[in-house]
């Protein structure tokens, strides 16, 4: 029987390997990829520089009084 802990182990192990195969179809096909960077969701070209395409707004949060 799996315990939580080897479960949620080859649950990342397996986004990365997605994530690699992700980066790796869009340089072959030069599509952008949208990731998440210090918080943000950023556009990028990938490639030997990952150029930035476009970066969004932080997310939206209530002015405390």
């Amino acid at each position: 029987m799996k315990t939580n802990a080897n479960w949620i182990q080859q649950a990342d192990i397996a986004l990365q390997r997605a994530a690699k195969r992700a980066r790796a179809l869009a340089e072959r096909t030069n599509t952008p990829l949208h990731v998440m960077r210090n918080g943000r969701i950023v556009k990028i070209m990938p490639g030997a520089a990952d150029a930035v395409l476009h970066e969004e707004p932080p997310a939206y949060e209530a002015k405390k009084p």
